[in-house]
């Protein structure tokens, strides 16, 4: 042992080790068990200590890049195992060379004038035939110019790096499935009935026996998360302080946000997967960006690579938008010509996905949320349709279908009728003015009926807010205002804008490139304050830590508790970012235990105040938690009266068992805390939402059955709504007047919740 208090003896530690495991800290309590040994023959000569780690039969010891290797985990999971995933790569490849071939063969391999019938003598009265209008191979591929080889042989090249790719990862994937199969006991036939947190609660009891990390024990479900969304989390953060220049202004007409497939992939390229990004690897920044004295020479380094990846995506742009017009021709030609209302249909845009996202929340977990928020987000817009342009799209739609009405059964009892000049061609013109004109006339107004008016907007706004969690405070009394509609279209679009924005993304990535430029500077001083390291982690973002004490709010907390440090504006998360993500994280796992007392403390007094959230029924819809549960229970339009006449006698409320108001955990014996934290936090939020509702109207709710996470994340989302807005009171700024100033000053900003980042000296 006289070894170890030597002090030219070196640790030889492995390669994703942030920390020698011999440091002392509080953690290796629970690291995973090592052997250490020396290796006395070569004492003199290396003197180095030789860690070792128990070797294991399954071949998942230690894993090198745990990060890696837990992202192919979930996108196993996703895309339903590993044939599902060679079918997919496979058929990806081969839509690839049917574009290609298809695009030649359209340019150069038909006869137009034959088929148009724009020769000399045309005869109208001669039924083409294929071979009429299409060359001969030998004859189409004479007509094929040098320039579209040129064009041919860079797919080529493309395709085969793709085809490499697809090979490499399915390697790995081969690798996942043998994972699933031998240490999770999952079969890939089973993969489909189950859900991530079952797939989770394996790969944790797995820990123990294949010692993955070897730095702990035992892995929690925020480490996994970690891991899976590092990258994600630092996205979200960044767009979360508008750190990220993501908004287009259009002089004279409006400003919108815009994210786009095409830039999202070049700012995550950028800033975390290329070779010259911040990263040194998966899991460790580069040790310059946390050096304060380096940030101006990082800066402008940043400004360099800004500047050039720019000007590739400025080169690069016609090759690109030629691509990006094809591939949305044949992905969407039939579904236009099958159902031309789909283009009115709505969905989420991408800049809506980054911001609408919580902290440490899987990409099947923001799909299937906003999924929920999709219908009500449908009527709270169409409650803004216009009386007159109803009143218009209906009779176009009269006029239309009468008309289409007609030569439909013209061509059913004779098929003559389609071979007559641009019979077709009104068809199908009189088929997208049809679609275009019923998605101008809301549900309610084609059923004949329904409810309109400020009321109706405001009741719609809380159900959509139950669900996508992150709407400006200030549109609460506004929501059935036009200007708000306005802003909320840009997150809820229509399908046909969406295309509009991905096929516009090669021409404008180039400019809103070049203006991150002046960002750089913003988003070096971002990693270096923002990045923290965890022990068997690594380097992760400070706000994926769910730390309420350092980037809460204290608007958004229950009052009479401590807030913790004083962290400014700069430290804080915008909109209840924290909160609201560490709320959405407890509910979706009820056994997590959180390690920061703040946290603890946080959600104590969150279901304490939600307790005494609804004291009368008389006051039950004028919060947005009373007005969600009066319309989940017994509908928008039912009056309250009438509501609480069904209950004439009020009972006592629910209460938590066990749940001392004014105690906390941290103060008892060690014992007694460990039970009571257990305790409570396996609960999580569970069981107070789910018996809220029935106990403002003096049902009494049942103690034992079973909890609904989606329902407590909605109703407490709401109710932290309700304490951000009784405790903020005038000092709420709202976007929809302030989001144009916002963005002028980089400095010094404005007063509010929704300044921007601002820069740290």
């Amino acid at each position: 042992m006289a070894h170890f208090g030597r002090r030219d003896i070196t640790y030889s530690a492995l390669d994703n080790e942030l920390t020698p495991p011999l440091g002392r800290r509080v953690e290796t309590t629970i690291a995973a068990p090592t052997m250490i040994t020396l290796d006395h023959e070569h004492e003199d000569a290396n003197k180095v200590i030789i860690h070792k780690v128990p070797k294991n039969k399954g071949g998942w010891t230690h894993i090198d890049d745990l990060d890696t290797f837990f992202t192919r985990m979930y996108r196993y999971y996703i895309r339903g195992g590993f044939y599902p995933m060679i079918m997919s790569d496979l058929f990806y490849l081969l839509q690839f060379i049917f574009i290609v071939w298809f695009s030649t063969f359209l340019v150069h391999c038909v006869d137009y004038n034959t088929l148009f019938r724009n020769g000399p003598n045309p005869n109208r009265t001669q039924k083409l035939t294929l071979s009429d209008v299409i060359f001969p191979t030998s004859v189409c591929v004479t007509y094929i110019s040098w320039k579209w080889w040129c064009l041919i042989t860079l797919s080529a090249v493309i395709w085969l790096m793709r085809l490499v790719i697809s090979i490499y990862h399915l390697y790995h994937a081969y690798d996942i499935k043998l994972f699933y199969n031998n240490a999770l006991r999952i079969k890939e036939s089973d993969l489909v009935w189950l859900n991530w947190s079952t797939v989770q609660e394996r790969i944790r009891e797995a820990q123990p026996e294949h010692h993955m990390c070897v730095h702990k024990q035992e892995i929690n479900e925020l480490d996994i998360y970690h891991r899976i969304l590092r990258f994600t989390n630092y996205m979200v953060a960044m767009v979360n302080k508008n750190l990220l220049p993501l908004q287009i202004r259009v002089p004279h007409i409006c400003d919108f946000h815009y994210l786009s497939r095409g830039l999202k992939w070049n700012l995550e390229f950028l800033l975390f997967s290329s070779p010259w990004s911040p990263w040194e690897n998966c899991w460790q920044l580069r040790e310059c960006y946390k050096d304060h004295s380096k940030r101006m020479m990082l800066a402008r380094q940043l400004e360099k690579q800004i500047m050039w990846l720019a000007l590739i995506n400025l080169l690069l742009a016609p090759l690109i938008q030629a691509w990006q017009i094809l591939y949305f021709f044949f992905n969407y030609a039939e579904l236009i010509k099958r159902s031309p209302a789909s283009l009115g249909l709505r969905t989420w845009s991408l800049y809506a996905r980054v911001t609408l996202r919580h902290f440490n929340e899987l990409e099947h977990e923001l799909r299937d949320r906003l999924n929920r928020a999709h219908k009500p987000a449908n009527k709270y817009l169409a409650s803004f349709s216009s009386p007159i342009t109803t009143v218009v799209a209906k009779n176009v739609v009269f006029l239309s279908a009468s008309v289409l009405g007609v030569l439909v059964v013209l061509s059913v009892y004779d098929e003559d009728v389609l071979t007559v000049e641009h019979v077709l061609s009104i068809i199908t013109i009189l088929g997208c003015i049809l679609a275009a004109a019923r998605s101008l006339i809301g549900e309610e107004d084609r059923i004949g009926g329904g409810c309109t008016g400020p009321a109706w907007g405001e009741e719609l706004f809380v159900q959509v807010l139950g669900h996508v969690h992150y709407l400006p405070a200030a549109w609460k009394g506004r929501a059935h205002t036009k200007d708000v509609a306005a802003h909320f279209q840009q997150l809820f679009q229509f399908r046909a804008i969406y295309i509009l924005f991905e096929l516009l993304s090669p021409l404008l990535c180039p400019f809103l490139l070049f203006s991150l430029r002046s960002r750089a500077l913003d988003i070096v001083d971002f990693y270096r304050n923002f990045t923290v390291s965890v022990l068997g982690i690594g380097d992760v973002c400070s706000f994926a830590q769910l730390d309420v004490r350092r980037h809460g709010h204290p608007h958004w907390q229950a009052p009479g508790k401590a807030k913790g440090d004083n962290n400014t504006q700069y430290d804080q998360g915008e909109g209840g970012k924290t909160e609201l993500s560490l709320v959405a994280f407890s509910c979706r796992h009820p056994g997590w235990l959180p390690t920061e007392r703040s946290q603890r403390q946080f959600l104590r007094s969150l279901r304490q105040s939600m307790h005494h959230a609804l004291p009368t029924t008389n006051h039950l819809n004028k919060t947005m938690l009373g007005s969600y549960i009066q319309q989940s229970l017994f509908g928008a339009v039912t009056p309250l009266p009438a509501v609480l006449s069904y209950y004439p006698q009020q009972r006592q409320q629910y209460r938590l068992p066990d749940m001392d108001e004014t105690s906390d955990e941290d103060d008892m014996p060690g014992p007694m805390r460990s039970g009571t934290v257990q305790q409570s936090s396996s609960r999580g939020l569970a069981g107070v939402s789910s018996a809220l509702g029935a106990s403002a109207l003096g049902l009494e709710p049942s103690v034992q059955a079973p909890t609904d996470d989606n329902n407590d994340m909605s109703v407490s989302t709401l109710h932290l709504y309700d304490l951000h807005l009784s405790q903020a009171g005038q000092n709420i700024s709202c976007c929809v007047n302030k989001c144009n100033e916002r963005h002028r000053g980089r400095g010094g900003g404005i007063e509010g919740e929704e300044t921007p980042l601002l820069h740290r000296p």
